[in-house]
């Protein structure tokens, strides 16, 4: 199935934020509280789909901090509850209605550029945590690469499990397993035959939600991609090349950092105003140095330098 499905911003990060919910339903009303539009947008695209109802809600009143299960109402065919004066409060059913991912639909949107072999619904390996993809062709690899899905892999019982799966299931030459979990939060891969790669940081354009083929290339075989010398970055920064070592970067604040930061590096300017370059990345105000911008994260250190309110990147 080839799919095209264009998306805000802010309606992929909700579908991958309802992917890493603990429960693999969520109640409409949570939805349309972080964002209606986009909600709106992930149900018009029919990849997040009604399954049954979560019939407890916050009550309107006095006691609104308290969960108030709701109960169905034969007379009136709808869902409601007695507020604290015994009055029967009707509730719209979009509100109580759960709502699951279409993950079927979701896998084959993301991977429309690809020519992909395997069966067109994904095979569960862990009950609603972990998929089998199927394979996909990807420049530099010998044969189809095989691809898994898995969601909250920030989790150490969900880690655990798909560890112990890659031990029962291994892999000839390389497997890719995609994640709705951010790239600053996914745990080393067990072994080198593996890549883990969160979605989010190899999609394609912003709008749609379909993966790179040129990203996910540069993620899966970074060791031949690096052209210019001393240093060279792929096209979302989600990995830069020093010296012909591989450094990859996750989570969108980094890679725009970095994007900024080469940017003015080829322009021959490369000399930046550190505090500007953190606010246009998206940092808030209480991060306002590069070592808090990079964490814990040491290995930007070699390639980034900075002086009296400046950075720029020096090989």
């Amino acid at each position: 199935m080839t799919l095209v499905i264009s998306l805000s911003k802010g309606a992929i990060d909700l579908l991958l934020r309802v992917m890493e919910a603990r429960n693999a339903s969520v109640q409409g009303s949570s939805l349309h509280q972080i964002s209606p539009r986009a909600a709106e947008m992930l149900l018009g695209a029919k990849l997040l789909i009604a399954h049954g109802h979560v019939p407890v809600i916050a009550g309107m009143d006095d006691y609104e901090d308290e969960p108030i299960e709701a109960t169905w109402s034969p007379d009136l065919k709808s869902f409601g509850y007695l507020d604290s004066v015994g009055r029967w409060i009707v509730l719209n059913d979009r509100d109580i209605a759960a709502y699951r991912v279409d993950y079927q639909r979701a896998f084959a949107a993301m991977l429309m550029q690809f020519e992909r072999q395997g069966p067109s619904a994904p095979q569960p390996l862990i009950k609603e945590q972990l998929w089998d993809v199927g394979a996909i062709k990807i420049a530099g690899a010998k044969v189809p690469v095989p691809v898994w899905f898995v969601r909250r892999l920030g989790d150490p019982s969900v880690r655990s499990q798909m560890i112990g799966l890659i031990e029962r299931r291994p892999v000839a030459e390389k497997r890719i397993i995609l994640t709705s979990t951010r790239g600053d939060r996914i745990p080393p891969a067990p072994n080198a035959r593996h890549v883990i790669v969160s979605v989010a940081d190899v999609l394609n354009v912003q709008g749609k939600l379909a993966i790179s083929p040129q990203v996910l290339c540069a993620r899966m075989f970074p060791e031949v991609v690096q052209r210019r010398f001393p240093i060279d970055h792929s096209e979302d920064c989600g990995i830069v090349w020093l010296k012909g070592k591989a450094i990859p970067f996750g989570g969108d604040k980094q890679r725009h950092l970095l994007q900024l930061l080469f940017a003015a590096y080829c322009a021959k300017s490369p000399v930046c105003r550190t505090a500007v370059v953190l606010e246009e990345a998206g940092y808030g105000a209480k991060v306002n140095s590069l070592a808090k911008a990079f964490g814990k994260r040491q290995d930007w250190r070699p390639f980034i330098k900075y002086d009296d309110g400046n950075c720029w990147i020096e090989p």
